[in-house]
């Protein structure tokens, strides 16, 4: 099998459901860090471009978005299951609600006087300000604007307070096992919970903070350090793809080798350019050539992307 390597720094909200998830799998992999905000040169020869947290990396081929990486994950570690096919429509609403409507309603909190006082003392008032500046641009030129107030106040405590119901009657989400609805709500519920300013506000939730303190203690596993130089060498010196799965869909008119560009439709849509070399009812797949590691396969979803002929 080949080595696992997550592209990801330590306080990414995204990152968190997938290293808890490899925790859970007990999977080995290899940590990479990568830096926070723009550039990223290690790891463009690896996405060509796209520059959302966190990468997954298997050989020569690159995984984008964490819906895929956790379905590519529950591919190579089938057990302990957590798309339970009976659960699966449950399981992807919690995903969705998650990864889109908590994590947008997050960031105004973290951005909230406290937690910006927080983010000062941690960050710096110049490296915040960067960091704010790189987020504008992430926000910019998709269907998605960057998150406000109002946005939060709507979505976020009344949010919250339903989760909390519900994880009065069990253990988990959807049960008494963990899902992937119960790491993908995780995530912006530990972005909250990590910042010293906001919280605490999370203690009028008491049924959800149990629940988040069971999933805390699965950890992340097995990790190992790998500099990014050597995850590009792993690349460099693979010689085998991945597996495609399904039929090709040649039902958007798309052929096999065509020149497309690909990438996400909400925020940060920086485009891939490739030969299409997969396009199932799931996921796309792009090769493209690197100067430095040559051959690479770049794989999106199918859902939230946005593909398109290169002419």
């Amino acid at each position: 099998m080949t080595e696992i390597v997550l592209h990801h720094f330590d306080a990414s909200p995204f990152s968190e459901k997938v290293r808890l998830l490899l925790g859970y799998k007990n999977a080995p992999w290899h940590s990479v860090q990568i830096p926070r905000i723009l550039p990223k040169p290690d790891l463009m020869p690896l996405t060509g471009g796209y520059r959302k947290t966190p990468v997954l990396q298997l050989g020569r081929d690159v995984y984008c978005d964490t819906r895929l990486i956790a379905r590519t994950i529950e591919r190579l570690y089938p057990t302990p299951e957590v798309v339970p096919p009976a659960l699966a429509a449950s399981v992807n609403a919690l995903e969705q609600l998650a990864d889109r409507q908590m994590f947008l309603a997050a960031i105004p909190v973290l951005f909230r006087p406290e937690g910006r006082a927080a983010l000062r003392e941690r960050l710096g008032d110049d490296y915040l300000a960067r960091f704010q500046a790189d987020r504008a641009a992430l926000f910019s030129g998709g269907t998605v604007s960057r998150p406000d107030a109002d946005f939060s106040a709507a979505n976020w405590e009344p949010t919250l307070a339903l989760l909390d119901a519900q994880l009065g009657a069990s253990d988990y989400l959807l049960g008494s096992a963990p899902t992937l609805a119960d790491f993908a709500v995780y995530h912006p519920v530990w972005y909250v919970r990590g910042n010293a300013g906001v919280g605490h506000t999370l203690e009028a939730f008491p049924s959800l903070m149990q629940w988040f303190e069971r999933m805390r203690d699965i950890g992340h596993g097995q990790p190992s350090a790998l500099d990014s130089t050597q995850a590009l060498a792993m690349a460099r010196e693979t010689t085998t793809w991945q597996p495609l799965a399904g039929t090709f869909d040649t039902s958007l008119g798309h052929e096999l080798g065509q020149s497309i560009t690909v990438g996400a439709g909400d925020y940060g849509v920086d485009r891939i350019s490739g030969r299409l070399v997969h396009l199932s009812g799931d996921v796309i797949v792009v090769e493209r050539d690197d100067d430095t590691i040559g051959p690479v396969r770049v794989h999106c979803p199918r859902a939230g992307f946005v593909m398109a002929s290169a002419g």
